[in-house]
């Protein structure tokens, strides 16, 4: 049924339909990537950044959306519903507003905070998906952080090499 191993809901629309994510993406100006994990992460983006009318419009594109509707009393023809809770609300969107000003250590501690309150209240939805928005973000951060701790590493590299071969040259031009 899952063509990947979709993490959350944008995940399993995209991977479940990733020429209409396509189609998305390509409406508000974007380059579609090729690869399945890369289409996911620029609509999790796109949902950042534009928040309810990208939702929106995956809802409509979800691959269970007529079931979803029929199982919930709804008509099929409510587009605005798909059943599935999405925790990419016009609240999720100021909380992701808030995140990005945060450091990796302040979401940290505000992920395990948020953690021990959803464990007190499991039934609270809204709570829940505060925990999987602020994760998301600190996954995505820590990876960026690596990313340029990386970068950072190969440019002393390339510097050492560069300062070496400028000895080796300068010792064979004064020899």
């Amino acid at each position: 049924m899952c063509k990947g191993k979709a993490q959350n809901r944008i995940d399993y629309i995209v991977l479940q339909k990733p020429s209409e994510a396509a189609k998305i993406l390509n409406k508000y100006g974007y380059e579609p990537p090729k690869k399945a994990d890369e289409l996911v992460k620029a609509m999790k983006l796109l949902v950042r950044k534009k928040g309810e009318p990208v939702v929106k419009e995956l809802i409509n594109i979800h691959p269970e959306k007529q079931l979803i509707l029929e199982t919930s009393g709804h008509n099929a023809d409510e587009s605005s519903y798909c059943g599935c809770h999405s925790s990419y609300s016009g609240e999720t969107k100021e909380l992701l507003d808030k995140l990005s000003e945060l450091s990796v250590d302040d979401l940290s501690k505000l992920y395990d905070d948020i953690k021990k309150q959803s464990k007190d209240k499991p039934e609270d939805k809204p709570l829940m998906a505060q925990v999987e928005t602020v994760w998301d973000e600190l996954k995505r951060r820590k990876k960026q952080t690596q990313k340029i701790q990386e970068n950072q590493e190969n440019g002393l590299w390339l510097k050492i090499a560069i300062g070496v071969l400028a000895g080796i040259i300068i010792g064979k031009a004064l020899s």
